[in-house]
């Protein structure tokens, strides 16, 4: 591997499972520092999974945050969409690369009719 976790807690949250006779958490969280083995950087994650939640805009609330040295990457599943930012001057996007692809298929041809926006139009 190319790291090592060094450092791992974990909580938890109750009330929901355990009103309805369940015995279990509602909510776990992990905190884990990781050994970069090459380099020797240590890195920290925050890891969280859930069964409950209150009423939202959509039923699944997926998302993954990245802060790194140059840069970070924010993702959100439930809004089909993420943005990208780097050290860089003029580096932030707002990229949805599902929605359609603007870049040429295999065939050299639009690839853009295999994105799902593409396919909901078609559809429609």
């Amino acid at each position: 591997g190319r790291a090592k976790p060094i450092s791992v807690l974990g909580v938890a949250a109750t009330g929901v499972a355990k009103k309805m006779g369940i015995p279990a958490e509602d909510t776990i969280t992990l905190t884990v520092q990781w050994l970069n083995l090459e380099s020797e950087n240590i890195g920290t994650a925050v890891y969280t999974a859930s069964w409950v939640a209150g009423r939202a805009d959509v039923h699944s609330q997926q998302r993954f945050f990245y802060m790194g040295h140059k840069g970070e990457v924010s993702i959100d599943q439930a809004h089909r969409g993420y943005t990208a930012a780097g050290d860089e001057k003029g580096s932030f996007a707002s990229v949805n690369p599902l929605y359609m692809k603007y870049t040429r298929g295999a065939d050299g041809h639009f690839g853009g009719r295999h994105g799902y926006g593409y396919r909901s139009f078609e559809a429609f």
